[in-house]
């Protein structure tokens, strides 16, 4: 009887940990969606840097969620690109900064690549 009631509590906290999961990865993608709705006012001026969100937002809607610890914590840097990266779309604008921006926008692919990668390299040790 215990072990019953121990792989129903596995089972219902497994549910728990995918919903959650499921939550975050749509967050983010919606998030990313309207990152990419912004940059494409940059095409004109930046098409590189328009191109290489684009390419992003391709790679974020490709992930699957996972509610391992790994993929939560490249999440969370992901969340925080998204703001920095939307931030200096708003101030490029007025200030021209590229490199400001180029700066951002490679801390983000390199967190989503790595995001893309998290449950890879666990199951791979």
């Amino acid at each position: 009887m215990l072990k019953i009631l121990s792989i129903f509590n596995k089972r219902k906290f497994s549910q728990e940990n995918q919903k959650a999961a499921e939550d975050s990865i749509k967050s983010l993608r919606d998030r990313m969606n309207t990152l990419n709705q912004k940059a494409f006012n940059l095409s004109e001026n930046y098409p590189q840097q328009r191109k290489e969100i684009e390419e992003c937002n391709n790679i974020l809607n490709s992930i699957e969620p996972s509610s391992s610890v790994r993929a939560g914590k490249f999440e969370q840097q992901i969340a925080v690109a998204i703001t920095k990266v939307s931030t200096v779309c708003d101030q490029v604008f007025t200030t021209k900064d590229e490199k400001k921006l180029n700066s951002e926008i490679k801390l983000l692919t390199r967190a989503i690549r790595e995001r893309q990668n998290a449950d890879i390299t666990v199951q791979e040790e």
